[in-house]
This record gives C-alpha cells, sequence and structure tokens, in this order.
C-alpha cells in the first residue's frame, strides 16, 4: 500500500520465507531499502536486521535511491 509519505510502502510476512525472500528481492534491487517498525530502523537488505524485527506486525519500507514502482511490483506479494 501506497501512503502519503514519498517513497513509503507497507508490508507483513506470514512466515520465515517470506522474510528471506523479500532480502533476496531487496539485494537485486539497486536502490536503498530501509524497514521502519516503531523507533527501529533497519537495513532492509540484511537479513539478520530483518528477523531482529516482530515479523508478525506491519512493517514500513522507505526506497531511496530506486524505483518505488520496480521494487513495489518485485514485492506486491507482502504489500498491506
Amino acid at each position: 500500500m501506497l501512503t502519503s509519505e514519498d517513497n513509503v510502502l507497507c508490508i507483513k510476512f506470514d512466515n520465515i520465507e517470506d522474510v528471506q525472500e523479500f532480502s533476496r528481492i531487496a539485494n537485486e534491487f539497486t536502490g536503498d531499502v530501509d524497514l521502519y517498525q516503531g523507533r527501529v530502523i533497519i537495513d532492509g537488505k540484511s537479513l539478520l536486521g530483518i528477523y531482529s524485527m516482530d515479523i508478525e506486525k506491519e512493517i514500513k519500507i522507505k526506497i531511496y535511491n530506486g524505483s518505488l514502482e520496480e521494487f513495489s511490483l518485485k514485492i506486491k506479494r507482502f504489500l498491506v
């Protein structure tokens, strides 16, 4: 889901396999991906960082230096 903020998406994972798939997609993306949950900000390309988050809750993604549309198409199954 696109929000009113620039280059921000909201996602949610159902299981660990989703996290691994998201991390693989993020690492193939040329731009920067940050994940936000509460006050915590994690590098979206860090599998270990993502595991430190509560994956059962909604996570916001901010995209830098890349195409939001391109990235959102690749991760559409995780979008809330």
